[in-house]
């Protein structure tokens, strides 16, 4: 019977943790870019094997099964890709294969991100309000000098002048000058995604070196998040439910150790 106890206890608290990992990816339903988190479990045996190095299972004892939480990696990501939509924002890019925007947090940190949801700081510098600025192709943040650009599909990210405004440093007007090159928007990928740790704000970190990548920019559009509210509200229910009854199961235990410790010490 106290094994019973340890059980629905351990399932009690996977079940409260993987409620507050389903609860963040609803939050971040709406997020650009954002991708959900799912958590992973496994038996007391097999997280003892896997802690103690011990892969030889036919030999070991039969430690319990109680549900742990996988202590190397207690969540996944699903990083498939989102939709896109058309927003028409002039700092809006979405990445339409695999990649990520490389981005300078603001404690100097790189770090990576799908958000393309872009504005330009107090200093010029086009970024991420709650995360940093955004790197271009040579590892700088890219300063954005005016609101009057065009993106190509590359990243290359281009002034335009205003037509019939003032005439250029060498006399011509604006209707005959080129496009200025402000900066190319760094996009990284990574051979193995297993390696990168989710952070804030939907951020990635990881120790891997990331290869440039064509991530297949598009202007003026946002990749939204690949969550299914559906999905994610069954499995809230379903684990708000298990929580329950492995709550009810324990309050008959109780009863029922209670009852017997009375009993006997009648008899």
């Amino acid at each position: 019977m106290f094994q019973g106890f340890y059980n629905l206890t351990s399932g009690i608290l996977y079940q409260t943790r993987n409620l507050n990992v389903i609860g963040n990816n609803m939050v971040n339903s709406g997020t650009s870019g954002f991708k959900p988190d799912r958590m992973v479990s496994t038996t007391f045996r097999d997280e003892m094997l896997f802690r103690t190095g011990n892969r030889n299972k036919n030999n070991a004892s039969q430690l319990g099964s109680v549900s742990m939480i996988r202590a190397s990696r207690s969540t996944v990501t699903n990083h498939d890709q989102g939709a896109v939509e058309e927003t028409g924002g002039n700092l809006d890019f979405a990445l339409t294969n695999p990649g990520f925007f490389a981005v300078r947090n603001f404690a100097g940190n790189q770090v990576y991100t799908r958000n393309g949801s872009f504005t330009v700081d107090d200093e010029g510098y086009l970024s991420i309000p709650s995360l940093g600025r955004i790197l271009g192709e040579d590892g700088n943040p890219i300063e954005i000098s005016s609101d009057h650009i065009t993106v190509d599909r590359d990243g290359n990210i281009y002034e335009v002048p205003i037509k019939g405004l003032g005439t250029g440093e060498d006399g011509d007007t604006n209707e005959e000058q080129e496009p200025v090159l402000l900066g190319k928007i760094r996009v990284v990928d990574f051979a193995d995604y297993s390696q990168l740790i989710k952070g804030d704000n939907g951020s990635f970190t990881t120790a891997a070196e990331g290869t440039v990548a064509d991530g297949g920019i598009m202007w003026k559009a946002l990749e939204r998040s690949n969550i299914d509210p559906i999905e994610e509200m069954t499995q809230m229910i379903t684990s708000q439910r298990a929580s329950q009854s492995a709550a009810q199961v324990l309050r008959i235990y109780d009863q029922l150790m209670s009852k017997a410790s009375n009993d006997i010490g009648r008899v």
